[in-house]
């Protein structure tokens, strides 16, 4: 069996069975194996922007036999995505770039789950999905090799209004706390070095510091 990290096997965790899922940015494709060797009727293409991962992943798939079961693709994001994909996959990368590969609307017309884990601007990516017809199934923070990671599910269909700092998450796990406990630290940190004049900057980090504490202390 594959070995996944902490991280991935949440990412697995959240791709539906009966499904054709698009990897993107595959690395050497561990998460597209292990999604065909444990989930239920499940296609899976590995992309990758690289050749030179691409090349590693060609290799494990070939040692997992799964040659027929795995589609090995080089391109730049969904650029040129099969009509009969239904599920996208985009974990480690930046919140910032996993919003711009999803940008383009039009690749998105068959597609009914976005598995997406970014690294970091959490908030970016729920108000992406949400602007491009998205609501938020699940989502969940998982600590892994010492850095947190959001895990979230995107389905098609309308978001009930959202605070896109929390999204759906409640205060009820410790990864959730101690993520948000740190935000606050760090954002009070921010502030005490921050000249008086970035007058606009220093109200919002003292809204969101604001919105932070009531989000910890709600039961």
């Amino acid at each position: 069996m594959m070995n996944l990290s902490k991280r991935l096997q949440l990412v697995a965790s959240f791709v539906p069975d009966n499904t054709n899922v698009i990897d993107v940015g595959c690395d050497h494709a561990l998460l597209s194996i292990y999604l065909v060797n444990t989930l239920k009727n499940v296609k899976v293409t590995a992309s990758d922007i690289n050749p030179n991962p691409l090349k590693i992943a060609k290799e494990n798939i070939k040692k997992y036999q799964l040659e027929k079961k795995i589609k090995v693709v080089l391109q730049n994001g969904i650029e040129n995505i099969d009509e009969d994909i239904n599920t996208i996959v985009i974990s480690g990368m930046g919140g910032i770039l996993i919003s711009k590969i999803l940008s383009n609307k039009e690749k998105l017309k068959n597609i009914k789950n976005i598995i997406v884990s970014p690294n970091n601007d959490f908030p970016l990516v729920r108000k992406t999905l949400v602007k491009l017809g998205y609501k938020i199934d699940k989502e969940q923070l998982v600590i892994d090799n010492q850095k947190t990671y959001l895990v979230l599910r995107a389905v098609l269909g309308v978001s009930p209004r959202l605070n896109y700092l929390f999204g759906t998450l409640t205060n009820k796990s410790l990864e959730t706390i101690c993520y948000y406990t740190n935000l606050l630290t760090t954002n009070t940190n921010i502030l005490k070095k921050m000249p008086k004049k970035y007058f606009l900057k220093r109200l919002k980090l003292k809204h969101e510091n604001k919105i932070i504490k009531k989000f910890l202390r709600t039961n």
